[in-house]
C-alpha cells in the first residue's frame, strides 16, 4: 500500500473518532485473505513437493527390488556365451557318454563271442578226448582178445580140429590150388600143400598164397618155398593147420611157422613173440605162414 494513502486514512480516522470506526469483521478480512493465500501456497507446496518425494520413494522401492534380484546400477549386459558354452559342454558330455556306452556294448559283444568260441573249442576238445578214449578202449579190448587167442593156441592140443589134424596122416587125395602167386612154387611146397588140403578139414576152401618177390625172406616166398594159408578170422582152422604141420614136421619138410605174431622154429620148441609190424596181416593174425625146406 502506498504511504500517502495510509497517512490520509489515519488523519481522517483521527477526525471522525470511534463512532465512524469500521466494523471489526471488515478490518480482519485482509488478514483472512492473507492467511488463505498462505494456506493455499502451503497446499501448493505440499502438492508440488510430494512429487520428488514420491519419485524418491519409487526409486527407493525400485532399488530395493533390484538388490533382491542381485542387480546393481553398474550391472553389465548379460553375457549369453557362458550359457552357450555350458550347453555345448553338456552336449559333448552326452556324446562322450553315448560313445562310451557303444564301446562298452561292442566290447561285451566281443567278449560274448569269445566265450562262445571258447565253449565250442572246449566241446570239440571233449569230443576228441572221448573219441581217443574210445579208440584206446577198443585197442585194449583188441589186445585182450589177441591175448586170449594166444592162450587158445597154447591150449589147442585139446581142440578137436587140432587133434584131428594131429592124428591125420599124409595121404594125398586132393591137389591144392595155389591161386595167389606170382609164379610156380617148389615141388616140396606143392606136395606139402596137397597133404594139408587132403587131411585138414576146411583147408581146401581157403586161398593159398605162393610166390611173392616182395617178401623179406629170400628163402621163402621169393624162392617159391613158402605158403600163406589165409584162414582170416577162423582161428580154429588156423590152429588145425599149425598142429598138422607140427605133427608132420619132417614129412612135410617144415622149416618154421608163423601165426598170430608168434614164431616156431621146431616141432618141440616154444613159440616166440614177434615184433609188432602194424597190421593184422603183417602180424600174421589172418593167415598161417609156413616156410618149407
Amino acid at each position: 500500500m502506498h504511504p500517502r494513502t495510509t497517512a490520509s486514512r489515519r488523519a481522517a480516522f483521527s477526525r471522525t473518532g470511534s463512532s465512524h470506526r469500521r466494523p471489526r469483521a471488515s478490518v480482519r478480512r485482509p488478514g483472512l485473505l492473507l492467511a488463505a493465500a498462505a494456506a493455499g501456497a502451503v497446499v501448493v507446496n505440499v502438492v508440488v513437493g510430494t512429487e520428488p518425494a514420491a519419485e524418491a520413494g519409487a526409486a527407493t522401492a525400485s532399488v530395493s527390488v533390484a538388490e533382491e534380484l542381485g542387480l546393481t546400477a553398474q550391472s553389465e549386459a548379460v553375457d549369453g556365451s557362458a550359457d552357450l558354452d555350458a550347453l555345448e559342454d553338456l552336449v559333448a558330455s552326452r556324446s562322450s557318454r553315448e560313445a562310451a556306452e557303444t564301446a562298452a556294448r561292442q566290447a561285451q559283444a566281443a567278449a560274448d563271442r569269445a566265450e562262445l568260441a571258447r565253449q565250442k573249442a572246449e566241446e570239440r576238445a571233449k569230443a576228441r578226448a572221448a573219441a581217443k578214449a574210445a579208440a584206446e578202449k577198443e585197442a585194449e579190448e583188441a589186445e585182450a582178445a589177441e591175448a586170449e587167442a594166444e592162450v587158445e593156441v597154447d591150449e589147442q592140443p585139446a581142440d578137436e580140429p587140432a587133434a584131428a589134424a594131429t592124428s591125420a596122416g599124409t595121404a594125398v587125395d586132393a591137389i591144392a590150388q595155389i591161386s595167389n602167386t606170382a609164379g610156380p612154387v617148389s615141388g616140396a611146397t606143392q606136395a606139402a600143400a596137397n597133404a594139408v588140403v587132403s587131411n585138414v578139414p576146411g583147408a581146401g576152401s581157403i586161398t593159398l598164397g605162393g610166390t611173392r618177390a616182395s617178401a623179406a625172406d629170400p628163402a621163402g616166398h621169393p624162392s617159391g618155398n613158402a605158403l600163406d594159408y589165409m584162414v582170416l578170422s577162423d582161428t580154429g582152422l588156423g590152429n588145425a593147420i599149425v598142429q598138422y604141420h607140427i605133427a608132420h614136421w619132417d614129412e612135410l619138410g617144415v622149416d618154421y611157422l608163423i601165426y598170430q605174431q608168434r614164431y616156431l622154429a621146431s616141432p618141440g620148441g616154444s613159440w616166440s613173440t614177434m615184433e609188432d609190424r602194424g597190421s593184422p596181416t603183417a602180424n600174421h593174425y589172418d593167415h598161417v605162414h609156413v616156410n618149407y625146406r
